[in-house]
């Protein structure tokens, strides 16, 4: 099962992080930090969906809203009540509403129904994706994906720092930091097409199978020194 290290490995093997510049290399906490920032970014593409049920009394029409909702990624995708009937029935948006989104009051609220003791409604939500230290929630299927995104996260840093580095001048080593620049943005986009292009099959699909080292192991051609598949 993969787990924060497991990501945080495979983009450290998709940017060779072993033979990055001491000067210009993440510290492990960057590292951390640039699969949270693909994860937060999976998440809008691919959440994770629960349901909570609340039991009716005849007088509550605001809920508690459940323990892992995020207040910042968490959104409502429909409310049923009466639930239980054969045929779903699904409350319109005008029924119901987040009271005080965003902050510790924040509740569902009914907004024409109160449901009576014996009801119960519904609550169909999502939730951010997770990876700590002993497992993650992403799908198999979609772990090479967020891999992706992490090491884009990467490439976006590493170029600004070469792109700062760079003196206005035209030293060889101010020339090189520029290229090198140019190199990490591309990479970054070339990582992120493959990521869009794998998020637009169907969750669980089975076309992209590719290894874990597919994109940039030497092996195959080093993007930072040889350009990607298109120059190939």
């Amino acid at each position: 099962m993969a787990n924060l290290q497991t990501f945080i490995d495979a983009a450290k093997a998709l940017l060779q992080a072993g033979s990055l510049p001491a000067e210009f290399a993440p510290a492990e906490a960057d590292w951390a930090d640039f699969v949270r920032a693909a994860l937060a970014r999976y998440s809008q593409d691919r959440p994770r969906r629960a349901h909570a049920d609340y039991a009716g009394d005849g007088a509550a029409y605001d809920f508690t809203l459940p323990a892992g909702w995020d207040r910042a990624l968490s959104v409502v995708e429909a409310v049923e009540y009466p639930h239980g009937r054969r045929e779903p029935v699904y409350l319109q948006r005008r029924d119901w509403t987040l009271y005080a989104p965003g902050t510790s009051a924040e509740k569902l609220r009914l907004l024409r129904h109160t449901p009576g003791a014996g009801e119960t409604a519904r609550l169909f939500y999502t939730l951010p994706h997770m990876a700590d230290a002993v497992s993650s929630t992403v799908p198999a299927n979609d772990e090479r994906a967020v891999a992706w995104l992490a090491a884009a996260e990467g490439c976006h840093v590493l170029a600004r720092r070469f792109a700062q580095t760079a003196a206005p001048t035209l030293s060889a080593d101010a020339v090189d930091h520029q290229s090198k620049a140019a190199e990490y943005t591309k990479l970054a986009r070339e990582l992120e097409r493959r990521y869009h292009a794998h998020a637009a099959q169907a969750p669980g699909a089975s076309g992209a199978t590719l290894d874990w080292d597919d994109a940039l192991s030497p092996g195959r051609g080093d993007y930072l020194t040889h350009g990607g598949p298109a120059e190939r």
